[in-house]
């Protein structure tokens, strides 16, 4: 059935009865829709748009994980709604933040990747209230840290809110956690048991396809087996774990965390075992999963590392001897050959049809490729962006990919990059390299062939290996789901429902204290600035050197630590400005709540605080590993070009290095360099220093926030600026006023202390010291 609707094009959107309904009900409330993969949530959003702009004139705004899926959402937006195109914006990181800051004033519907928004959000270039619309896609995102929950946050009470998911995973907390973030009221369900989506349903076969290792694999896994006993009995013996059998990765990585408490004398050898334990278990995994090139390419970057876990296992006599083993032999992985046979199996029953392989790693992906293209068959790779070691494909390359896949391929061969959101053509064949644990990546690559008319999902398995357990993990964790949401869809808008209720009653309670606590302040004549001046004197002193030596050498007794809360600033909203570099992005999302927060690349530090104080901030594990690379000593020099430099050092995990290496860093830090330390324990600590330290030199020194060190050369009316500065007592407002006053910088030191004094700012004392720096004689 088409929908009629003035912002929806004639016959270019059908919606079938339940998302009609599903849309209806998502207007009401702030909506989460669970929707299986094929069942047409874009239509649900469209319907939404259109309903939403009816009642309210606003802007809407779509998040998207991925470049290509924000493109695809923007075609399609622009196919079907009734809106002028040049209203309809994509937005990603590849336009310029000035140009998205210019977008925002001219769009309606913006559709955007969560990171994009969220540096808009902390540079202050989109305004939220502005928007009457939040369109969450792939909304099992808005968990944890990601970009997507920070957005749904500064979203969720400014504008309604519509959640897009087909797998929000199996666990009621984190259900509630995506529910919680993006502000939802009602959850709507529907699974391919429902009998009003199953005619829309393609029935898909999922078929396990088991294969025997080969021998030389078997003799290498167990020698990797019996290297990584050796570790784990040491780990055994110490009792730090109950039995050698049985130990998964994921109770090591615990472990590993815990063992920073321990005593100094065993702790560094423990957490060396306990690593090397875990290297040992990854590549025997990619062993047994992947083959042969992949474990070798994972030994020898270990071999390129400096720490002495990675040294250790490249050296060890039974790693050596599997790598040795597997190299003089010519045996791949079985998984290869049989991904070749059931490919050229389906293209021979049907020389059109679409296939797409999943496989975890981009060089089991390049392995792949080559095999099928090597036995005719028209194979195209598909990876993420560039990484670390500048591998991967370009936005370009992966649409073209995908063009090409839709022309003219018979096998997109793909990392997880696919697995969501992307617009490829109707597949009705999916071939698993591996099994992955995950429900949510489970189906959304199994729902990639329920677009079509149905087909096959063939899942290789490697016989007594972690992929069987891993099959088992991810179809135990899908049923779960299902049950979840069906049994539990009425229990959960009971609990959206109540929670609703009490923010409600909350937000009434909370009004009326701050009315109360108002009338109060005016009954004791107390104005914000004295409240602050109260709360900073009470404030404890930061923490120094013999106090954080102190504190290495005292055992801390309990492990629990209270994240302080960063109040003393709320009542400033904004009145101070931090630049801060754009590797910084967590603590610029702290911070950008309190002050006006600039992202920059700075060439020195991490904040400007104003144009002499520049930050150095380190946690206690990257102080760690930045003595050992050496890396360090470079930067501190660099930190020397400012006038007022700082080092933060936060947390207190300082256990990879001797507590005299440590010392020895920190008092070099401080005599040799001559840079002042401070200590925080978390982050929110070290926010709220920032701050105070940015408020005392804009506010009370009033000095100006810029940078005065880096490539660029300053303009002229900087220059003019930086030398008047350094006339003793002239900060950045000071400054101008003299220059705006006297017209030029001659003027300005041709000045006789009369003629200063006539300048806001400039007293008997202070034009006297001006005059004695430009007119004393200098001695050598």
């Amino acid at each position: 059935m088409y929908i009629e609707h003035p912002l929806i094009k004639p016959k270019t959107l059908e919606a079938r009865l339940y998302q009609q309904i599903i849309a209806a009900n998502a207007l009401k409330k702030k909506t989460l829709c669970v929707l299986s993969t094929g069942l047409g949530k874009t239509a649900i959003a469209i319907l939404v748009i259109a309903g939403i702009l009816t009642k309210k004139d606003g802007k809407i705004l779509i998040l998207a994980p991925s470049r290509p899926l924000v493109e695809q959402h923007c075609n399609r937006l622009k196919e079907i709604l009734n809106i002028d195109e040049d209203k309809i914006i994509a937005l990603t990181g590849k336009i310029s933040p000035k140009k998205r800051a210019e977008l925002y004033k001219k769009g309606k519907i913006f559709i955007a990747t969560p990171q994009v928004i969220e540096n808009d959000i902390v540079a202050g270039r989109i305004n939220v209230d502005e928007f009457v619309l939040l369109i969450a896609d792939e909304a099992h995102h808005t968990t944890g840290d990601h970009a997507y929950a920070f957005v749904a946050k500064k979203f969720k009470d400014k504008c309604h809110v519509l959640g897009l998911t087909a797998s929000p995973g199996s666990d009621i907390d984190k259900v509630m956690e995506i529910c919680e973030n993006l502000g939802i009221e009602h959850v709507e369900v529907r699974t391919e048991d429902d009998e009003d989506v199953k005619p829309y349903i393609a029935k898909v076969r999922l078929i396990p396809i088991r294969v025997d290792l080969p021998a030389e694999f078997k003799k290498a896994l167990k020698l990797i087996n019996e290297a990584l006993k050796e570790r784990l009995k040491i780990l055994k013996d110490f009792g730090v774990i109950n039995s050698i059998a049985n130990v998964t990765k994921t109770e090591l990585i615990e472990l590993n965390s815990k063992l920073f408490s321990y005593d100094e004398e065993v702790k560094y050898e423990l957490i060396r075992v306990c690593s090397e334990a875990l290297k040992l278990m990854h590549a025997k995994e990619l062993l047994e999963s992947q083959g042969k090139s992949v474990f070798l390419n994972y030994i020898n970057k270990l071999s390129m590392q400096r720490t002495k876990s990675a040294k250790s296992i490249v050296n060890d006599e039974k790693v050596r001897e599997a790598v040795h083993l597997l190299m003089k032999s010519n045996v791949e992985h079985p998984k290869l050959d049989k991904v070749v046979y059931i490919a050229k199996n389906i293209l021979e029953k049907n020389k059109d049809e679409r296939i797409i392989i999943f496989a975890q790693y981009r060089d089991t992906v390049e392995k792949i490729v080559n095999l099928l293209t090597q036995n005719g068959i028209k194979a195209i790779r598909f990876i993420g962006q560039a990484n670390k070691e500048g591998k991967g494909m370009s936005q370009k390359q992966q649409i073209e990919a995908i063009e090409k896949f839709k022309r003219e391929g018979s096998v997109l061969v793909s990392t997880s990059v696919s697995e969501e959101g992307i617009d490829i053509p109707t597949v009705n064949y999916i071939i698993f390299y591996e099994p992955v644990p995950s429900e949510i990546r489970f189906i959304q690559r199994r729902g990639r062939a329920m677009r079509g008319e149905g087909g096959r999902v063939y899942v290789l398995i490697a016989k007594g290996t972690a992929d069987e357990a891993y099959y088992k993990s991810a179809l135990y964790k899908e049923r779960e789901m299902k049950r979840l949401l069906k049994n539990m869809c009425y229990l959960l808008n009971k609990r959206l429902q109540k929670k609703f209720e009490e923010k409600s009653k909350e937000e009434i309670e909370e009004k009326t204290k701050e009315t109360e606590n108002m009338e109060t302040e005016e009954e004791n004549n107390i104005t914000p600035k004295t409240a602050i001046k109260e709360e900073n004197e009470k404030t404890k002193k930061p923490v120094t050197i013999l106090d954080f030596i102190k504190q290495i050498e005292t055992k801390a007794e309990d492990g629990t630590k209270e994240k302080p809360k960063i109040e003393n600033i709320k009542t400033l909203k904004k009145p101070i400005k931090i630049i801060v570099d754009v590797r910084e992005k967590n603590m610029a999302k702290l911070l950008h709540n309190y002050v006006d927060v600039e992202l920059k690349t700075l060439e020195v530090g991490d904040y400007v605080l104003s144009d002499r104080v520049v930050v150095e901030r380190k946690t206690a594990e990257d102080f760690v590993d930045s003595i050992i690379d050496k890396r360090l000593f470079n930067q501190l020099k660099n930190l020397r070009k400012v006038e007022k430099p700082l080092l933060i050092i936060e947390g207190e995990n300082f256990s990879r290095l001797h507590e005299n290496a440590i010392k020895g860093a920190i008092l070099s830090i401080i005599f040799d360099f001559g840079i002042p330390i401070i200590f925080t324990k978390n982050a929110e600590e070290t926010a709220d220093l920032l701050i105070k330290i940015a408020e005392k030199e804009q506010i009370k020194e009033k000095r100006a926030v810029m940078v005065r060190y880096g490539k660029t050369t300053m303009s002229l009316k900087e220059q003019q600026k930086f030398i008047v500065e350094s006339l003793p007592d002239v900060g950045g407002a000071l400054a101008e006023r003299l220059l705006k006053h006297f017209k030029t910088v001659e003027n300005v030191f041709t000045a006789k202390e009369e003629e200063l004094m006539k300048v806001e700012g400039v007293g008997k004392e202070r034009a006297k010291k001006i005059r004695e720096v430009l007119t004393a004689k200098y001695e050598e």
